[in-house]
């Protein structure tokens, strides 16, 4: 079934500009074509004919058959390094230790979650904060080129008023690419069953932790799909304990990465985004307090200059408020979801070391399935399309200064 996430936050990505546009309007589509390309070929195999059934398969389901050969891999690793774990000290001066070897999983936990992460989405997403970031740029060149028209005469108003008008073309081009890209990720996300609008999807993409809810967004359906072909390989595994044990530990790995996962974002969240924000709010306020105190002290010849920047600060005092109500609504979602999920990885655990018999453990990444829709359903952030053109500047310079 698929997801339709409701939506209520906004934020913008940060930018680096690019030299050249045309070379950045090209560069951002051919990267989504290649890894279009590659993601069919891992599929395939090199030289094959994609077949009419797998064009039908979803793209997690796509997602985990061609990642499958690299995640064993990893899986048996992440289960040999867990076994060592066990048998290590807490603590110890000349050998690994425990937190040691949790370093070394956590590596290859991150190796697995680069792995599963949709390269399409994020060659499209980063494509869009290269665009933003030139467009910026663009915006105040031909803002400059417009207030010296304004002070200029003959061919040098001339001149200024012609690269006005390129740098305007220029953005008009960039912004068509956008809307590209844009409507690459909403069909891309569509596939992994999760249906936005496009209005929807680039308030999600303006986000400043928009790469973290990508992945997320495409990474955990894949785990789903992983988890449902362990499932019945075990239901059809007879009382073959070792087969069962094998997948259900490979099961609860995936638990594991989606814990990574989580525990990344809370931590990101809590001591990155929401103190940076923190920081941005004070530094505001402290700004409108000395404006206020000018506009008693200033003449009437420049109280109205006051007004209008007080007025410019209190915008970008909102634009931060709800930035920080953003966050922490994701913060406290997240953490819903990690409390689900710590259950069921407790009872996982809990009952790989039973090693109950094959039927117990397949009933028991079925019934999985369900929480993983409401892990998916807590995850999805609350968005909502900018309605207000300043405050969206707003958002694009606030999110500069957070990254």
């Amino acid at each position: 079934m698929k997801r339709i996430i409701p939506l209520i936050c906004l934020t913008v990505i940060s930018m680096s500009a690019q030299a050249d546009w045309k070379d950045s309007l090209s560069t951002g589509w051919n990267s989504v074509k290649n890894s279009s390309s590659e993601l069919y070929t891992d599929l395939t195999g090199e030289g094959d004919v994609v077949t009419q059934e797998l064009l039908t398969l979803s793209a997690a389901r796509q997602k985990s058959i061609s990642s499958w050969d690299k995640m064993e891999d990893r899986f048996s690793d992440i289960i040999e390094v867990k076994g060592e774990k066990n048998l290590a000290p807490e603590s110890a001066f000349f050998k690994k230790d425990k937190a040691g070897y949790q370093e070394d999983i956590d590596a290859l936990l991150g190796d697995v979650y680069s792995i599963l992460n949709d390269d399409i989405v994020q060659d499209a997403s980063n494509s869009i904060a290269q665009i933003d970031s030139t467009i910026l740029e663009l915006q105040e060149k031909a803002s400059q080129q417009k207030s010296k028209s304004v002070i200029l005469i003959g061919e040098d108003k001339q001149d200024a008023v012609q690269k006005q008008q390129d740098y305007e073309d220029d953005i008009t081009a960039y912004q068509q690419n956008r809307e590209k890209m844009i409507e690459v990720v909403q069909n891309r996300l569509n596939k992994f069953g999760t249906e936005l609008s496009f209005e929807q999807v680039e308030a999600l993409l303006v986000r400043v932790n928009a790469n973290d809810i990508l992945a997320m967004t495409t990474i955990f359906p894949v785990i789903s799909e992983i988890a449902s072909s362990f499932a019945k390989i075990t239901a059809t595994s007879g009382e073959d304990l070792n087969n069962a044990k094998k997948y259900y530990s490979m099961y609860v790995v995936l638990l594991e990465l989606q814990l990574y996962i989580q525990e990344r974002y809370i931590t990101d969240l809590k001591y990155k985004y929401i103190p940076r924000i923190d920081e941005l709010q004070n530094k505001q306020n402290s700004l409108i307090k000395t404006t206020k105190n000018e506009i008693r002290k200033a003449s009437s010849k420049h109280k109205k200059s006051y007004s209008l920047n007080l007025k410019s600060q209190n915008t970008t005092l909102q634009a931060i408020k709800l930035y920080k109500v953003s966050m922490q609504q994701d913060l406290s979602s997240m953490s819903k979801a990690h409390s689900l999920l710590v259950e069921d990885y407790t009872l996982a655990v809990n009952t790989l070391n039973t090693v109950t018999m094959s039927s117990q453990v397949s009933n028991l990444i079925t019934d999985s399935s369900e929480l993983f829709d409401k892990i998916m359903a807590l995850q999805a952030p609350e968005l909502v399309p900018f309605n207000n053109l300043q405050m969206q500047k707003e958002f694009s310079a606030l999110t500069q200064k957070i990254k």
